[in-house]
This record gives structure tokens, C-alpha cells and sequence, in this order.
């Protein structure tokens, strides 16, 4: 059984105070290489599994005034999108720390059109959950299923059962870019 080190124990209020600093001073741009190739698979699993068309990544910028997509399967033309967090669904999630999922997300007057206009389709469902990273939510992951136009019939649509494997995915890319903070600010590149 692996029990705490004490010599170590004792430094563990100024260490989860580095992560937090270390954690807060990720931009956007920086954070693209933190979950690297191990959460990248991981998320195209989980969309996988959830038969979305895509799954994002949204990180709040420095200044917490933008959501923008560090991530994005299949489409990487997405990452760098972003949208302020007084507008859309997905800035609601930001701000309460409140998992969604909800299918017609078009007919709902708080989603963002913007991303639908850009990309001309229609997001039809969405499931979206807090991302959190360093001890504070910074971020969501977010899952759509979409269609060409309002008028196409609606694809399946999400469950409770899918916002829970969203829910797991938050968590494991947390441990994994808490590790790989961690191991930057011990200097324990292993």
C-alpha cells in the first residue's frame, strides 16, 4: 500500500498553491499540448461512443472573457473558435458549473447561433460539462450531434447515460493535465 511521505506531506499546501498558479496562467494556446495524444484518443472515444460528430474543448481565456476550443474531433478547422462567456449555452455551463444535456438545442434561446451560422449546420443536441484543471473550473467539454438544416429530422439525440461518460471524461483529462502541470513544476519530466 503506497502511503504519503511525510518530507513531501509537509509541502503539500504550497504545492496545490504552484498548480493553482500554474493552472491559472495556461493560455489557450498553451493548453493544446497538455493532454497530448493519450486524451486526444480519449476524447475521440468518447464521442465515439456517444455517436456525436464532434467533441470540443473550450478553455476560458486569461481574462475570462472568451471561451476558446483548444481541442476539437473531428474537425481541428474548429480550434481557436471562440465565444464570449455572456453568450451560449456552453458560457451557462462555464459559469454555473452545471453539467447540460439537451436535445432540439436550436429551439432554446440561450444557444449561440454563432457556431451554427459559421459552420452552416444546426446543432441539434448538446452535452456540456464543466472542465475543471488546477483546483478551479477552467473550461468545458462539449459534445454535439448536428444536422444540415432546421428542417432535417433530428439525429438520436444524448442521454443521462451519455452526460455521464462526459462527466468521467472531464475527470480523467483533469487528472491527466494536473499530472503533467505537476510533473513541469517538480521538474520530474518522466
Amino acid at each position: 500500500m503506497i502511503t504519503p511521505d511525510p518530507l513531501l506531506s509537509e509541502h503539500a499546501p504550497a504545492i496545490e498553491k504552484a498548480l493553482a498558479r500554474a493552472a491559472a496562467a495556461i493560455s489557450p494556446e498553451d493548453f493544446r499540448g497538455l493532454i497530448g495524444d493519450p486524451g486526444q484518443t480519449t476524447l475521440r472515444m468518447v464521442m465515439e461512443s456517444l455517436s456525436a460528430d464532434s467533441i470540443s474543448v473550450w478553455i476560458a481565456d486569461l481574462d475570462e472573457e472568451n471561451l476558446i476550443v483548444t481541442h476539437s474531433e473531428p474537425d481541428p478547422a474548429f480550434i481557436g473558435w471562440h465565444q464570449p462567456l455572456s453568450e451560449g449555452l456552453t458560457s451557462l455551463v462555464y459559469a454555473s458549473e452545471q453539467p447540460l444535456c439537451e436535445n432540439q438545442v436550436y429551439l432554446n434561446a440561450k444557444h449561440s447561433k454563432r457556431v451554427d451560422e459559421a459552420m452552416k449546420q444546426v446543432t441539434a443536441a448538446l452535452i456540456a460539462t464543466p472542465f475543471y484543471f488546477g483546483g478551479k473550473v477552467q473550461g468545458v467539454i462539449s459534445c454535439v450531434q448536428l444536422k444540415p438544416s432546421l428542417d432535417a429530422p433530428d439525429p438520436c439525440g444524448f442521454t443521462a447515460r451519455g452526460l455521464n461518460r462526459v462527466r468521467r471524461l472531464s475527470t480523467v483529462l483533469e487528472r491527466l493535465v494536473n499530472y503533467r502541470l505537476l510533473t513541469r513544476i517538480l521538474n520530474l519530466e518522466i
